[in-house]
């Protein structure tokens, strides 16, 4: 059951890391990223008052050389309570070797609670959890000081209005970062450009885009939206579930303890 559980932990790190490279010129901010800084308390931010429930499906598309294209998606199921309390439950079948491990059906649970100041990730398939402390807030001198800020000069915004997405009205806008020529050994400037629509009503990203010629294109929805109060079951570890401790989740740009 150990064992289960380090594979599954393993895992959950790469799928973080997967989508946190999936668009390498991309800052934090919209759709998994965004789900995924609360989900891991590497975002100060807590949305009261604003419960829902959704399906967040992400679809990665890059076309190779020889004129094939290679295509993932992945799906997950989001949810957030009033009390500001997430859960995201997604499966770990976009790993790869992992993923084939374990014959493509490992699933991610995680439960990011600021209530009980804890996030926890669990595995089904073993009834364990690893219970994770949120830290600490840390002031705007600190992060100034502990990551400095990226220059915008390259980026250009561009405001797209406002639709209603999924019955939710958002608010729209288009960066383009540019990397100039001979930046990374290309020859032309490459154009990276991410599209992003967010309802302040719920304080998500709703839908976003992004194209980036070095790896592909990537496109993330939330669909099946619902208002209502989460089920609070969602949002605690199960009874028979075996916890145990893990390591505080570093802030990026967080000193190492």
């Amino acid at each position: 059951m150990v064992r289960k559980f380090s594979f599954i932990s393993v895992a959950a790190g790469l799928a973080v890391a997967t989508l946190f490279a999936q668009e390498p010129g991309r800052r934090f901010g919209g759709g998994d990223f965004s789900l995924l800084r609360a989900e891991f308390g590497l975002s100060n931010k807590v949305v009261q008052g604003a419960p829902y429930s959704a399906q967040a499906v992400t679809l990665f598309t890059q076309a190779l050389s020889n004129g094939d294209h290679v295509q993932r998606t992945t799906t997950a199921s989001v949810a957030r309570d009033s009390q500001g309390r997430t859960r995201m439950d997604r499966s770990l079948a976009a790993v790869g070797a992992l993923s084939a491990t374990s014959g493509g059906q490992a699933r991610a649970i995680m439960i990011h609670d600021p209530v009980a100041g804890m996030s926890y990730a669990l595995d089904p398939a073993a009834r364990t959890a690893r219970s994770m402390p949120i830290p600490a807030a840390r002031t705007a001198s600190a992060e100034a000081h502990a990551r400095p800020a990226r220059t915008q000069a390259a980026a250009k915004t561009e405001d797209l209005g406002t639709q209603v997405i999924q019955g939710i009205s958002a608010q729209g806008k288009r960066v383009t970062r540019a990397i100039p020529a001979g930046k990374e050994g290309n020859e032309k400037e490459i154009d990276i450009v991410t599209e992003t629509w967010y309802s302040p009503d719920l304080q998500v990203v709703v839908m976003s885009k992004t194209s980036d010629p070095r790896f592909g294109d990537s496109t993330y929805q939330l669909s099946g939206i619902t208002r209502a109060e989460p089920d609070p079951s969602l949002f605690a570890v199960p009874a028979d579930y075996a916890v145990t401790a893990g390591h505080p989740m570093m802030r990026r740009g967080a000193p190492a303890q």
